[in-house]
């Protein structure tokens, strides 16, 4: 299994876009809290092997979702995961705009994939 992990967190956390995200963090699957707004969230949503030589895995297709949570629109954070994303060759497959009734706070769920070899096997 190929692991691309490090590479978005630190194109996440280093994109300018979100300077003003609370502390510049992703959590990992899911904010701890909900106090400090504008946050995200990553995660490996998938990751299956697509490519083989030498009974070895050398290629993998994988898919990250990002989420963005805060109390005003999210497009300009989302625009900024995206170019973050693009960056690594990442491809956005998927974009949804949710709001949580019940604590009124807006979500953005963003997913993307990549398709990666690793020929130095």
């Amino acid at each position: 299994m190929l692991s691309i992990k490090s590479a978005v967190l630190t194109a996440l956390q280093t994109n300018s876009a979100m300077s003003t995200l609370y502390g510049q963090k992703f959590y990992f699957h899911f904010p701890p809290d909900f106090l400090n707004l504008p946050v995200g969230s990553y995660f490996e949503l998938g990751n299956v092997g697509n490519l083989y030589a030498d009974n070895q895995e050398i290629g993998s297709e994988i898919i990250f979702q990002i989420d963005l949570w805060g109390k005003t629109s999210l497009t300009n954070y989302a625009l900024g995961v995206d170019s973050a994303m693009t960056s690594l060759d990442f491809t956005r497959i998927q974009s949804i705009d949710l709001f949580e009734t019940e604590s009124k706070i807006f979500h953005k769920s963003l997913r993307y994939k990549i398709d990666i070899s690793d020929f130095n096997f």
